[in-house]
């Protein structure tokens, strides 16, 4: 009986023990973030493996915890969808076993965008006429996108020959780049990084990619060329001035130039003094000169021998100007008569009494 007793009583004494321990915590709890999610992952208690524990995580909010975990199995839990880009949360995470639980194991004060890690971009290779282009694809983010969150971006661009070691390098903020000085029908290999902030992405798979054969001509081709074409449009020039010269000559055959000598133009252009040619240059009648009309009329005389003698001539004058061209004569022929009665007015004078 008091073997028995005893043996019952360590065996009480040890459930109780055992069943009055508190739950251990879990293990190696870390917080990942990729592409602007963020996952709570920890491992199981130590010395458990063949115990199966529920887990409850949580987040801080404004004031309080908020539970996104709860009684789960997993040793994982996704935050992503309770935080946003720029926030700083707490979260922690504890283990359970039938209604007992361990003690909280929480993370430190965490921003989204300072602990985030960005994948590694996507890149294609493109070669046409001797250059090759490379062009980057951002990875997608659970969270907007790249250039929202963190605004100007750029790219760490490492190219070589295939079997060489070295590696040029370029930094682009554009997504689609000419790789510079590659020679034609060489392999080259890329491989690309996103830089943010002060961080880097990871690194893009290598890619690799022959060169096509250049597109540039050989200098003695162009000269060739050019001297070819030089030589096209001289005989172009040459051919198109031949046949305006002998267009022209034919032109002048079949329609011979009238023009009248020089000194005949100089004598048509001249003005006549002739008031004659000047009316039949312009076409109007010449205005007629005038002259004052005088008309000679004798009278008879009576003599002391009652002879009549004539008298000396009188003119009376005729107030008509315009003279005609039969005018004009009888006028002259009567000026003459004037002249000759004039001279006899002597004579008549000393016969008289």
């Amino acid at each position: 009986m008091s073997a028995s007793s005893c043996v019952s009583g360590l065996v009480l004494f040890y459930i109780f023990c055992v069943t009055a321990e508190k739950v251990p915590a879990p293990e190696n709890v870390r917080r990942i973030s990729v592409n602007m999610g963020l996952v709570l992952e920890w491992d199981p208690p130590q010395n458990s493996t063949n115990t199966l524990f529920n887990y409850t995580a949580e987040i801080q909010g404004w004031n309080n915890y908020e539970p996104v975990c709860l009684g789960s199995l997993a040793l994982s839990c996704d935050f992503t969808d309770k935080v946003s880009i720029f926030g700083s949360y707490h979260l922690r995470v504890r283990a359970e076993l039938h209604g007992e639980t361990s003690d909280w194991v929480e993370t430190e004060n965490l921003s989204l965008d300072k602990i985030t890690e960005i994948s590694a971009p996507h890149v294609e290779l493109r070669s046409r006429k001797g250059q090759t282009e490379v062009e980057i694809t951002d990875p997608p983010m659970k969270k907007k996108n790249l250039r929202d969150v963190f605004g100007n971006i750029s790219y760490l661009i490492r190219f070589w020959k295939v079997g060489e070691t070295k590696k040029e390098k370029l930094i682009r903020e554009q997504n689609r780049v000419v790789l510079p000085k590659l020679e034609p029908l060489v392999d080259y290999c890329v491989e690309v990084e996103i830089l943010y902030l002060e961080n880097k992405s990871l690194t893009s798979n290598i890619t690799c990619l022959t060169n096509t054969p250049s597109n540039e001509v050989e200098s003695w081709l162009i000269a060739v060329v050019l001297l070819g074409s030089f030589l096209v449009v001289l005989f172009a020039v040459v051919l198109i001035f031949l046949a305006v010269w002998f267009g022209y000559r034919g032109c002048r055959i079949i329609f011979p130039d009238t023009d009248l000598p020089e000194d005949l133009k100089k004598f048509l252009s001249q003005r006549s003094q002739s008031s004659v040619l000047w009316a039949m240059q312009e076409s109007m009648p010449a205005k007629e000169h005038c002259c004052e009309l005088r008309i000679l009329h004798k009278e008879p005389i009576s003599s002391p021998d009652n002879q009549q003698i004539e008298g000396p001539i009188r003119i009376q004058p005729n107030k008509n100007e315009c003279c005609t061209g039969a005018n004009v004569k009888q006028s002259s022929e009567e000026q003459s008569q004037m002249i000759i009665t004039t001279e006899q007015e002597p004579l008549l004078a000393e016969m008289r009494p």
